[in-house]
């Protein structure tokens, strides 16, 4: 659906208004947003992908969820220090023990 990205957009800062509707309207297609959640966490938004991780990942089947597990992997394992000051280490490490 070529709209995801940008809906995507929207999840950068869930303090913007209607973030949580786009957030749930994203979660009715969890296959196709999977590789574009992947393509945030490639980035250095380190908010953004506190958001995708918290908003959405935890969120997603638990199926889907497995399709992170190298990514988590990486933020539990070897974080950055501005991905520890966001806590990404923390939200991999709960997103793991729920797969």
């Amino acid at each position: 659906m070529p709209l995801l990205p940008s809906l995507l957009e929207w999840i950068q800062d869930m303090n913007w208004p209607i973030s949580e509707e786009v957030a749930e309207l994203l979660l009715t297609f969890p296959k196709e947003i999977v590789p574009l959640i992947k393509d945030v966490l490639a980035t250095n938004d380190d908010v953004w992908k506190y958001w995708c991780l918290e908003i959405l990942v935890k969120r997603l089947p638990k199926e889907l969820r497995k399709e992170f597990k190298v990514d988590l992997i990486r933020l539990v394992e070897r974080s950055t220090a501005d991905e520890k000051l966001e806590e990404l280490d923390e939200i991999a490490y709960e997103i793991l023990q729920m797969t």
